[in-house]
C-alpha cells in the first residue's frame, strides 16, 4: 500500500490567547483500506506484540493488520449480525470484543484461529466498552443493562455490578494503575469509579448538564480526560481531589476517541468535522489538523509501541497511520 504525503494546515492556539497559524506541514500518512465494502471500522486495539487489531462493525468481521502485505486480515465473528461495539487485547494476547446486537462477549485466539462466545446474563443488555485488567479479568459496561460486568476467563462466568444511578447508560470505561475501573454514564450525566477490592462505586456529578460523553482515557499523571459532546471542551477529572476541569476546543466538534502518546500529550479524534486533534500535556496549547483529503469522518484513535498514532475513519472505510514525531514536530513550530 502506498504512502501518501498530504500536505495540510494546523491550526495552533494558546487557550488564553487568539489561535495562531503555524503554516502548512507535510504528513506522511498511511491508508489501508477495509476489505469488506461499508464495513464501519469503529474501534482500534493494540495487542502485546504490538499487533493492531480494528473492530469492522457493519460488517461483523475483526481485521487484524498485516505489517508485511501492508492490508488488513479479517476474521470474520462467528454470530452473525452481532455488531461487535468494542474490543480490547488481553495480556495473554486474546483479543475480547462486545457484541452489541447479539447480546454476547466473544473471544478470538489469534494462535489458534478460533472464536468462543459467551451469552451475557442481563437479556438486551447492549454491551458498549471493554477492558482488561493485569489479572486477566475482563470488565465491560452495559448501557440498557446498567450494570458494570466483570467476566473471569479461567472460570468463565460472569459477575454484574448494579451502576447506583438507575438509567444511567453507562459507556466508555478504563482501569487505572491500581485497578479501579472508571466509566462514564451518559446519561446519569456522571464519572463513576468502582473499587473491585471493595465493590463498591464512587459516582462524581459533572459540572455541566448533558455532557453525554462516549469514551474517556487515562494520562500519564493519572489524570482522566474526555470529551463533552454538547459543550464542545475536552473535560479532564482529577481524581485525586475529585475535581473537573474544562477547555474549549479550538473548533466546534464532538469528541470521538481518545489517546494519549509518550510525552503524555492527549490525542482525539474530530469525527464530525473530519479532524484530529492534541492538546500538549505541558502548555495546554490545542492543535487540530485534517489529514485526510475528501470527506473524512475519524473515529477512535490509538498510539502504537512504536509511538505512530492509527485512527479508524468510518467515511473513507480504512485504518490510517501517521507518524508521531511529524505530530511533535507541530509544537516546535
Amino acid at each position: 500500500m502506498r504512502d501518501t504525503a498530504i500536505a495540510i494546515a494546523a491550526f495552533a492556539a494558546l487557550l488564553v490567547s487568539p489561535f495562531a497559524a503555524v503554516g502548512a506541514f507535510d504528513w506522511n500518512l498511511e491508508t489501508y483500506p477495509v476489505p469488506t465494502h461499508n464495513a464501519l471500522p469503529s474501534r482500534i486495539a493494540i495487542d502485546p506484540s504490538c499487533g493492531i487489531w480494528v473492530l469492522e462493525a457493519n460488517a461483523n468481521k475483526l481485521g487484524k493488520f498485516d505489517p508485511g502485505k501492508k492490508a488488513i486480515t479479517e476474521y470474520e465473528i462467528p454470530t452473525s449480525r452481532s455488531f461487535p461495539s468494542d474490543l480490547t487485547a488481553d495480556k495473554a494476547g486474546m483479543i475480547w470484543f462486545v457484541e452489541q446486537d447479539a447480546n454476547q462477549l466473544g473471544r478470538f485466539d489469534p494462535a489458534a484461529n478460533s472464536f468462543k462466545e459467551f451469552d451475557i446474563p442481563t437479556i438486551n443488555s447492549v454491551p458498549r466498552r471493554i477492558g482488561s485488567d493485569d489479572n486477566g479479568l475482563i470488565w465491560f459496561t452495559e448501557f440498557f443493562g446498567n450494570n458494570l460486568v466483570k467476566f473471569d476467563p479461567r472460570a468463565e462466568n460472569f459477575t454484574e455490578y448494579p451502576i447506583p444511578t438507575p438509567n444511567s447508560q453507562p459507556t466508555g470505561l478504563v482501569i487505572d494503575a491500581t485497578g479501579v475501573i472508571w466509566l462514564i454514564e451518559s446519561q446519569g450525566n456522571k464519572l463513576a469509579s468502582f473499587d473491585p477490592a471493595s465493590g463498591k462505586f464512587k459516582e462524581f456529578d459533572f459540572p455541566e448538564p448533558f455532557l453525554v460523553p462516549k469514551d474517556l482515557v487515562l494520562d500519564h499523571n493519572g489524570l482522566i480526560w474526555f470529551g463533552g459532546r454538547r459543550n464542545s471542551k475536552l473535560m479532564m477529572f482529577n481524581p485525586s481531589n475529585g475535581s473537573f476541569e474544562g477547555f474549549a476546543l479550538p473548533v466546534r466538534g464532538v469528541v470521538e476517541g481518545l489517546a494519549v502518546d509518550g510525552p503524555g500529550n492527549v490525542l482525539f479524534s474530530l469525527g464530525h468535522v473530519g479532524k484530529l486533534g492534541a492538546m500538549n500535556s505541558v502548555s495546554r496549547e490545542f492543535l487540530e489538523f485534517k489529514v485526510v483529503l475528501g470527506k473524512s469522518e475519524p473515529n477512535d484513535i490509538e498510539v502504537d509501541c512504536d509511538g505512530n498514532i492509527w485512527f479508524t475513519d468510518i467515511s473513507q472505510n480504512a485504518l490510517n497511520k501517521l507518524r508521531g514525531e511529524d505530530l511533535l514536530g507541530l509544537w516546535l513550530k
